[in-house]
């Protein structure tokens, strides 16, 4: 049944709130809640999928148990903790329930119907078709039949030289873990067993997968809702958490109002509305940043206010940020920066920071070693290409076992750190303070510098500060900055890893430049920075109402609220209404793939028109294996391997982006010659898509589909020169009882037509003329030069005609195929 699992995650959800609220109160129960379910559904998935074991029932079995242990949990805090008063319902109360309730709607609403992109590439469409991969086998790795050497009359030897596969020397670290690409985002990990492993980590294609298997696959990207809403739930609940953290009690007091503006902000901000609908591990990085921050925080107030609940909130915020590093390589980095902030603030909420720093440094050190064993060495190439760090070439062996040494080193750092001198240990937040501001200072230099700089809008190497002003506004970007600076200055001991980590976020965005296409590169610059900018400038705007406030009174903060908040939110609704973002950029529609390969065999052999746009094999040969389980050759064909698994008898099929006006054609190719096809299916592709020109804003909408052809190839060979070969059950000849005829075909001047027939056949008297209309001309036979080789000499130009070939046998006629070449 469609969604039972999904409901059974949100009651358990909502039963370990309602266990927990009179504990640690509505709020953090309600994180417990769903923070825990997100864990646990994500334990099970990348359980399962170690396991190889990610399919129906074993899921539902899982994920029962996980939801049962969960509530059990719940069952046994709840009476280990003790109870505390909650604060009684207010009109107050219930206004900010009902506009956190709106906004969390409208902005679900505006990303209900997240992008179903199937097409290959790396990321978005591989993200998509992985996840189907799994939900079909349950596994990781796809199998590739075709490199495997499984397909008949497609030798492995041709195919590993058509994809240019090199042996490994003995002993490298690449033999059996990268020895080649398939395709983007897809490589070959062991040539010779014909096994692929995704190039990324694989959290989020788990979640589509745990979906399809409730929802199907066509709602498999649907986890993106979830995910905003996640976000959107922990952007309120963060900058309420941090407004309560202030010592101005008219801040604490205005502390709801500057969560609703930040859950505002991040719902209505362009960007985030189009990065939310598109599926990149960026949207549930998001949220498990977020969640992380603001359990963190609660964890730490739980602590100085002496209540109950505090290893449990630390460790589930350890846990979430975890969970970034399983599903993005640049969270390891930032669970790197964030670890070493948590070691030098010992002194203040011990035992939150302390279990916060375990479950961290445990989590992401299990995320990096899945990562490499999933994804052996594209992890290190990507270190290097967004870190800059020195290419490593390790073993595997030896990279699990850096990481757990590394992570131990952190452990026992820490308990080295906390016998510090308490002279010593106060220095340490100085220090964290000192480096924060240089870095947000770097940050905001690198950015005036840009902003001051000629800047080309529809350049290919785009500014990340241009593209947050043209889609967000300066305000808010200022509020940002300005926030953060106030962050690093007064902030409390307890918040300074976390402003140390924003700041490192906002500098490295800063530093890394050249957005080269806004709606596709824009999300690996601003995905982490453009939460931490709205936050923090609800913040700073909730600050400067009080501070209003506190010097002349309700009326004048009440009026510079109206006028700060619609400048910050009202100029970037202008971009609302661009159709970009309401189509949902680059989305595909599964049925209409499915339309296209459902006529493929599964014995079959799937090849891409080298006279289309790449995109027809570069970006539909993904979701042909993965989604689809076909036989797809990524590379361009070579002639002798269709001409073996023709031999063969293996259907190969091509596809072509656009149609020929005949039923019957030719595919050229310069290298081979043509082949011989018969069309066997036909559509039109819809594929609307933003129209992006270099690099710039997308200023329409475009039809990026077309007209596709499936034809499959007939059993016939024909070369560049004229010559062809004919096999048995070829459409273009036809067998009777006397013999073969074959349609009209161009007859190369002086060739010579051969019939090879079987080693061990019957004896049969055959002869051969050419019909042209109801003309016969009877060809003269030459000498033979093998015994299974029967040879006959065509006149000097015969122009088209078909072949008649009359034979009488002592049994039945049978032949290996008729073949027409010139005189040698």
């Amino acid at each position: 049944m469609a969604g039972v699992l999904t409901a059974l995650a949100l009651a358990t959800a909502l039963a370990v709130a309602a266990l927990l609220r009179d504990r640690l109160g509505s709020a953090c129960a309600l994180g417990v809640g769903l923070a825990g379910t997100c864990l646990a559904v994500s334990a099970v998935g990348m359980l399962l999928l170690d396991l190889q074991r990610l399919q129906p029932w074993p899921v539902r079995a899982g994920l029962l148990g996980a939801f049962a242990a969960l509530v059990l949990l719940a069952f046994t805090v709840r009476r280990r903790l003790p109870a505390i008063t909650l604060p009684l319902r207010t009109r107050h109360t219930v206004a900010t329930t009902i506009a956190v309730v709106v906004l969390l709607v409208c902005g679900v609403g505006l990303r209900l119907h997240p992008s179903p992109y199937l097409q290959g590439g790396q990321d978005q469409g591989i993200y998509v078709n992985v996840g189907h991969h799994i939900a079909r086998t349950g596994r990781l790795r796809p199998v590739d039949r075709v490199m495997q050497g499984a397909l008949r009359g497609v030798p492995q030897a041709d195919v590993l030289a058509a994809y240019r596969i090199k042996q490994p020397p003995p002993g490298s670290p690449l033999a059996g873990v990268r020895e080649g690409r398939w395709t983007a985002g897809l490589h070959i990990e062991d040539a010779a067993a014909g096994r692929l492993v995704p190039a990324f980590f694989h959290l989020m294609p788990v979640w589509f997968a745990l979906a399809e298997l409730d929802w199907g696959f066509a709602r498999s990207t649907w986890p993106l809702v979830l995910f905003w809403q996640l976000s959107g739930l922990a952007a309120f609940a963060l900058a309420r958490r941090l407004a309560l953290a202030g010592a101005d009690p008219h801040l604490q007091h205005r502390a709801d109002r500057v969560g609703i503006v930040a859950l505002a902000a991040l719902a209505l901000h362009p960007l985030d509305l189009w990065i939310s609908s598109f599926t990149v591990t960026e949207n549930l990085a998001r949220a498990c940043l977020l969640a992380a921050a603001w359990l963190s925080l609660e964890a730490g107030a739980a602590e100085r206010q002496g209540r109950a609940g505090v290893a449990l909130l630390a460790g589930l915020a350890g846990l979430c940020f975890a969970a970034g590093a399983f599903t993005r390589g640049s969270f390891v980095a930032h669970a790197i920066v964030l670890a070493g902030a948590l070691l030098l603030v010992p002194r203040d909420a011990p035992r939150a920071r302390r279990v916060l720093l375990r479950t961290l440094v445990a989590g992401t050190a299990l995320a990096v070693v899945q990562a490499v064993l999933h994804s052996w060495p594209y992890f290190f190439s990507a270190a290097t290409n967004h870190f800059h760090v020195p290419r490593l070439t390790p073993s595997t062996g030896e990279a699990v076992a850096w990481t757990f040494a590394a992570a131990a080193a952190l452990l026992l750092a820490d308990l080295g750190l906390r016998r510090l001198p308490p002279r010593l240990a106060a220095l340490a937040p100085r220090l964290l303070r000192i480096v924060a501001g240089l870095m947000l200072a770097a940050g905001a230099l690198v950015s005036l510098r840009d902003l001051f700089a000629p800047a080309n809008e529809l350049g290919p190497d785009q500014q990340v500060l241009a593209v947050l002003l043209r889609h967000g506004g300066p305000l808010p970007l200022l509020l940002g900055f300005l926030g953060l600076a106030v962050a690093v200055r007064r902030a409390h001991a307890s918040l300074l890893p976390w402003v140390f980590l924003a700041s490192a976020i906002v500098l490295l965005t800063a530093l890394k430049q050249g957005v080269r296409y806004e709606f596709y590169y824009a999300r690996y610059f601003v995905a982490d920075a453009l939460p931490v900018l709205l936050v923090a400038a609800a913040c700073l705007s909730g600050h400067l109402i009080a501070r209003l406030a506190a010097r002349r009174g309700p009326r004048w903060a009440a009026a510079g609220f109206a006028v700060l908040l619609p400048a910050w939110l009202v100029p970037p609704l202008r971009l609302l209404p661009r159709e970009v973002y309401w189509t949902r950029d680059l989305a595909d529609d599964p049925a209409q793939l499915a339309s296209i390969f459902e006529h493929v065999p599964e014995d079959g052999l799937l090849l891409f028109d080298d006279r289309a746009p790449g995109r027809w094999r570069g970006l539909l040969a993904a979701p042909a294996l993965l989604s689809f389980g076909r036989n797809a050759l990524a590379v361009p064909p070579r002639g002798h391997i269709v001409e073996g698994a023709l031999k063969a008898g293996t259907p190969v099929f091509l596809l072509s982006g656009g149609w020929e006006p005949d039923e019957r054609q030719r595919w050229p190719s310069a290298a081979h010659g043509p082949w011989r096809t018969r069309v066997v299916a036909r559509g039109i592709y819809r594929a609307v898509r933003a129209e992006t020109v270099a690099g710039g804003v997308p200023g329409r909408l475009v039809d990026g589909g077309g007209p596709w052809e499936l034809q499959q190839l007939d059993r016939s060979i024909w070369r560049s020169s004229g010559a062809f070969s004919l096999y048995p059950e070829s459409v273009f000849v036809a067998t009777t009882a006397a013999g073969l005829v074959t349609e009209p075909l161009p007859l190369p001047a002086g060739a010579r037509l051969e019939l090879w027939l079987p080693a061990r056949g019957p004896a049969c008297e055959v002869t051969a003329a050419l019909r042209t209309g109801d003309a016969a001309h009877e060809l003269a036979p030459l000498p033979r030069e093998r015994d299974d080789q029967l040879l006959w000499s065509l006149p000097a130009a015969p122009g088209p005609a078909a072949l008649a070939l009359t034979a009488r046998c002592e049994g039945a006629f049978a032949w290996r195929w008729l073949s027409v070449r010139r005189s040698e």
